[in-house]
């Protein structure tokens, strides 16, 4: 009999980096068994119906399970409130003894746990859980009593496909191109980007800038004076698709200054080591994980402006030494996409229904 799953998870729009994953999941899902798709995603423009309507969908997951013996639930949990509503579809699970897959891509209930947050793991103790990194799957089973053997990694990269498109080497004399490239808001470290040019202003290290993304409204008019008093500066607002990887292609170094303490594995820089871009990032989640083997940077927040620029300005000196960096960045992504897509291999393969043993390594 095959299995069909019921998919749980907000979908774009909006789009951000967990509606993006969550629809490279989908996909993944359906190429291998019947999907049935309980959208999660909040309706901006009618926010009244749409949570009535959120709440409403259970009922339907409830009829599912009533005709179904087959089915499995595959949960995006979701990092704040919305878990009020995930265990709606948990609570029909266990009364229906269906599988259930927690998916997990926030460290929000990992940072701060809440009491509601510990008596829902106690419900979904027993269930597979689907981290992004090692330390993500330690941390989650030692705060939430977890059984090891119940928790898989499998890392974003394991959505991305490699590029064989070997990037030219840059000219030696030419200026440093630096990227950022994310929501244009004071948490993800747009005001700290703007610090670290001038820092390399001051130190007279030459540089092209560019910055891509939507400004959030409560950023816009920070952003605009700060755009508008540096130099050496582009700003080419959202960009996606082939658009986005053009942006990539043309920078040496990504920095990702982001002061959200919540930050879990970013797209983004994948989206960049991928693109043989060294990256420079806050130490936050996932992020230092990710940038294993040489392959970037991380600091402090505290230290992130001061240290990034620093470095750059070594960079600016030793082009060979950034030549290398960049290559380890793209042999990282490599590595890492290739140990997740095997590990997103065996996920399905269990979905299905063979349950071979699971670990924290992927």
């Amino acid at each position: 009999m095959t299995r069909c799953v019921s998919f749980v998870g907000p979908l774009p729009p909006p789009v951000n980096g967990f509606s993006s994953v969550c629809g490279m999941m989908l996909e993944r899902l359906r190429t291998t068994m019947p999907v049935e798709v309980f959208n999660r995603a909040p309706k901006l423009r009618a926010r009244a119906f749409g949570a009535l309507e959120q709440f409403a969908k259970p009922a339907k997951y409830f009829g599912m399970c009533l005709g179904r013996r087959d089915l499995v639930c595959y949960l995006a949990l979701s990092g704040g409130r919305g878990q009020l509503v995930d265990l709606f579809y948990v609570l029909i699970s266990k009364l229906f003894r269906r599988p259930i897959f927690v998916h997990h891509h926030s460290f929000v209930y990992i940072n701060s746990p809440s009491w509601f947050n510990r008596c829902f793991f106690a419900l979904v103790r027993n269930a597979a859980h689907i981290v992004l990194s090692p330390n993500m799957g330690e941390t989650l089973a030692r705060v939430y009593g977890l059984d090891h053997a119940a928790v898989r990694v499998v890392s974003n990269a394991a959505f991305y496909d490699s590029d064989d498109d070997p990037r030219a080497p840059g000219d030696d004399a030419a200026p440093l191109h630096l990227g950022f490239l994310s929501n244009i808001t004071f948490e993800k470290g747009i005001v700290e980007f703007f610090g670290i040019l001038e820092r390399l202003n001051q130190c007279g290290v030459e540089y092209r800038a560019h910055i891509a993304g939507p400004v959030a409204p409560d950023a816009r008019q920070s952003f605009d004076k700060l755009l508008g008093a540096a130099k050496d500066v582009e700003y080419v607002g959202p960009l996606y698709g082939a658009q986005k990887e053009r942006f990539y292609r043309q920078l040496d170094v990504f920095l990702f200054p982001t002061n959200y303490a919540n930050e879990a594995e970013p797209l983004v820089i994948y989206e960049a080591m991928r693109q043989g871009v060294h990256v420079m990032a806050c130490d936050r989640g996932s992020i230092a994980e990710m940038l294993g083997n040489g392959a970037g940077l991380v600091f402090p927040r505290e230290h992130m402006v001061e240290s990034a620029a620093a470095h750059i300005a070594k960079f600016n000196e030793d082009r060979q030494a950034l030549l290398a960096a960049k290559r380890m960045s793209v042999q990282q992504a490599q590595r890492v996409r290739c140990a997740s897509k095997v590990a997103l291999q065996n996920l399905l393969a269990c979905m299905q229904g063979t349950y071979e043993p699971m670990g924290i390594s992927p």
